[in-house]
């Protein structure tokens, strides 16, 4: 038998991390199994919203007050985390005029910030808006790097005494243990209480310990326009619906998003329509998408429970198996906060939650003066986590030339925000992200893994191999605005680097085409 744990969370997305950091902090002794990397999941699929609550004031008032308090909360613990665009909601001719004062009634009832705008007001926040827009109203929205914020979490818990084990894949669950494969081993651990924190996942998962959990999945598609269209976070002022969202992220423009049953968890794929539904729907709001192009499109599936229309999130506690599951991106800490709950009640711990109050990770303005002229950048980058970056800031050689991603940068995510390969690196640090999708980066980041001794020869290359197919996934969608791309790739890796693997791979993409 292996180590022993009070508690042991099964799902490394925002509300497992959420749930390991609350327990930590409380003198839980609690282990995190996660089977791929950290935020891989629906978390990282998400769009990144910090709602404030607006969007769900007609048709989830519960939900609303759950966002608008949890937005007010993450801005007090994670500022460097939360990049406060604000948002606006906008209406067009077509829609039902009615709706905004059931609107506006709506934010008040539950405790929503709202301001009502002319349409002229709206236009000289956001001049790329349709100027036949014919009412708006201002709320409080924001926007965090989902990734960022879920390895932030992760990292203040492993602070704090918890295990973060990634890649391990849980394959039975009994009472008392757990079992996970982890680098082609079986391994077990004891563990008092498991809380299944797994998402769309949350069923299968509780098949293994014997359990039944009833999760629907639905694919929501976002496409990645290049640079930033608008400053704040845009939203179609009607009842939710697909193609309502579009919000700036680190130097693009995101759309989003679908909401179309999936019965597939994984290897699912993103149908034209979607991407033209997108397309329209963003453009009608921001005409000025139509001369940007489409980068890529991704897709994640939401775990809900019941009908859809509401986005509550549901705890199912089975003796020592606790399953907690739906729910939305921004209210991550109070999911957390009721599933810690729930397990200390079942230890018998008294401990409260500290997370409303205590920062993610420590701020500080000494920051500026350790980092030197990279502060701006950094910080913007990782947060108050760029302090861990300090002993690696002088390999300042840049590996993406896109996203100005250095060495440095690099070998610190590898060695300390749970990185175990090329996508794990690019998740954290945005290495691929920009304008020509990884097509040099990819190589240069295994050269710096080889040289460091972070990765063999052999590993390296599979690395870039599995990265750049992953690229070409949301590539794919939107490739006949990246032919050129297409053929460039193709070329850089097929002759130059020699990757018989991708040649055959790009060009059987390509002539499918």
């Amino acid at each position: 038998m292996g180590s022993r744990y009070e508690v042991c969370v099964i799902g490394g997305g925002i509300t497992g991390a959420g749930i390991a950091r609350d327990l930590a902090l409380r003198g839980v002794d609690v282990v995190l199994l996660e089977k791929g990397d950290l935020a891989v999941g629906s978390t990282g699929r998400s769009h990144g919203l910090v709602h404030s609550g607006a969007r769900y004031v007609v048709t989830d008032p519960e939900s609303a007050e759950q966002c608008a308090s949890e937005n007010r909360i993450l801005r007090e613990i994670a500022p460097s985390f939360i990049h406060a665009t604000g948002g606006l909601f906008i209406s067009l001719g077509e829609d039902d005029p009615a709706y905004l004062e059931e609107f506006l009634r709506g934010c008040r009832s539950a405790g929503v910030a709202a301001e009502e705008l002319s349409p002229e007001e709206a236009l000289k926040l956001e001049p790329q808006l349709n100027p036949e827009l014919v009412a708006a109203v201002e709320v409080n929205d924001a926007v965090a790097d989902p990734f960022l914020l879920t390895v932030a979490n992760a990292f203040a818990a492993r602070r704090h005494g918890a295990k973060i084990e990634t890649y391990a894949r849980v394959v039975e669950v009994a009472e008392g243990r757990v079992s996970y494969l982890r680098d082609g081993r079986r391994r077990e651990i004891e563990a008092e209480v498991v809380i299944n924190a797994s998402g769309v996942w949350a069923g299968e998962v509780a098949k293994l310990a014997g359990r039944r959990v009833e999760v629907k999945s639905y694919k929501g598609t976002i496409l990645v326009y290049q640079g930033s269209a608008v400053g704040r976070v845009v939203n179609h002022l009607r009842r939710p619906s697909q193609g309502d969202i579009i919000l700036p992220h680190k130097g693009t423009t995101l759309v989003g998003t679908s909401f179309v049953p999936e019965a597939k968890l994984e290897k699912f794929s993103i149908s034209r329509e979607e991407v033209e539904l997108l397309e329209r729907e963003g453009i009608a709001k921001v005409p000025a998408l139509a001369k940007r192009r489409v980068i890529r499109a991704y897709a994640g599936l939401r775990p809900v429970v019941g009908s859809g229309e509401k986005r509550g999130f549901t705890i199912i506690e089975d003796g020592s198996f606790i399953t907690i599951a739906g729910g939305k991106f921004t209210t991550f800490r109070l999911m957390a906060e009721r599933a810690s709950d729930a397990a200390c009640r079942l230890l018998g711990i008294r401990a409260r939650c500290t997370t409303a109050k205590e920062p993610i990770v420590e701020e500080g303005e000494e920051l500026r003066a350790l980092l030197g002229g990279g502060f701006e950048k950094l910080y913007a980058r990782y947060g108050a986590l760029a302090r861990a970056l300090v002993p690696y800031a002088e390999k300042r050689t840049t590996t993406c030339l896109c996203e100005g991603v250095s060495r440095g940068e690099v070998v610190f995510a590898a060695r300390e925000l749970f990185c175990r390969n090329i996508r794990d690196i690019r998740r954290r640090t945005r290495l691929g992200m920009g304008y020509c999708q990884g097509r040099r980066c990819t190589l240069e980041a295994a050269m710096v893994l080889f040289s460091e001794g972070l990765a063999s020869a052999e590993q390296a290359q599979v690395q870039v191999v599995n990265s750049l197919r992953e690229r070409w996934k949301g590539i794919l969608p939107v490739l006949e605005a990246s032919m050129g791309e297409a053929k460039l790739m193709e070329a850089t890796y097929g002759c130059a680097g020699n990757y018989d693997k991708i040649k055959k791979h790009l060009r059987g993409l390509v002539s499918f085409l």
